[in-house]
């Protein structure tokens, strides 16, 4: 109900949900197609660098078996063209971060350009996982309309794509995908999935000490405090921009 609520209210007549190949935007288009059927869902698949091109395979048939109209917009030219340009003023091109992030944001752009066209609504697939460890770039996966994942950790949306009968084969290529690339912050902080989310839940849910939660977890204590820096390093891109006071 949720989705066709909103999308009644905006006076809008579909849902843009970008595909990536994850776990994440396989079960958001799961959910879109399962709320408002495949005719009102568009599936967007936007790979930018060469190792993006396994993802978007895996994106592409998740479009087709959800029976979706699911576009493919190849924006590496788009890139390189940006690469180009900012060359031209002098300043660096090989920035990797820099770059990824700029990729991001040119799918939201994408994202919009699509969701304006067509008047629909632009579905978000972040985590709470994500979100909360801001492993995003900044107005790029989170310029959305609707936070679809904004409170479900993402051993909770694994936990949803069962429930929804998700293949299974294409749950298997989403993880072997994140594992090819090492994308995992998981791994990044030597714990597994479930572990990440239980100290994100004591630690920033429930303001459980760093003590208290790597009792309850049964993780190192040092753990649990890299994982609190963590989201405090990166609470900026979970808030609006800091103003002047007006006040008197």
């Amino acid at each position: 109900m949720f989705l066709e609520n909103k999308i009644t209210e905006a006076e809008a007549n579909g849902l843009v949900v970008p595909l990536d190949g994850s776990i994440e935007s396989t079960v958001a288009a799961a959910l879109a197609v399962d709320g408002i059927g495949a005719d009102y869902v568009t599936g967007l698949v936007m790979p930018v660098q060469l190792s993006d091109e396994g993802p978007a395979r895996t994106a592409e048939t998740v479009a087709s078996l959800l029976d979706i109209d699911c576009h493919r917009l190849n924006l590496q030219p788009v890139l390189t063209a940006f690469q180009r340009v900012v060359g031209e003023t002098g300043e660096p091109t090989d920035d990797l971060v820099a770059m990824q992030n700029a990729g991001e944001r040119f799918r939201m752009a994408c994202k919009y350009y699509v969701a304006n066209t067509r008047n629909e609504l632009v579905v978000g697939t972040v985590s709470r996982t994500d979100r909360l460890l801001g492993s995003v770039a900044k107005h790029g996966e989170n310029g959305v309309d609707l936070s679809l994942f904004g409170d479900l950790y993402r051993t909770e949306i694994e936990a949803l794509a069962d429930a929804l009968a998700v293949p299974s084969n294409l749950l298997d290529q989403s993880s072997r995908l994140m594992e090819h690339t090492g994308a995992t912050d998981a791994a990044e902080l030597g714990i597994d999935q479930r572990d990440l989310d239980s100290i994100l839940h004591f630690a920033i849910d429930r303001g459980c000490s760093a003590s208290t939660v790597a009792d309850k977890v049964g993780v190192g204590e040092s753990v649990v405090e890299r994982t609190i820096q963590w989201c405090a390093s990166t609470r900026h891109k979970r808030h609006t921009p800091p103003k002047p006071s007006m006040d008197n």
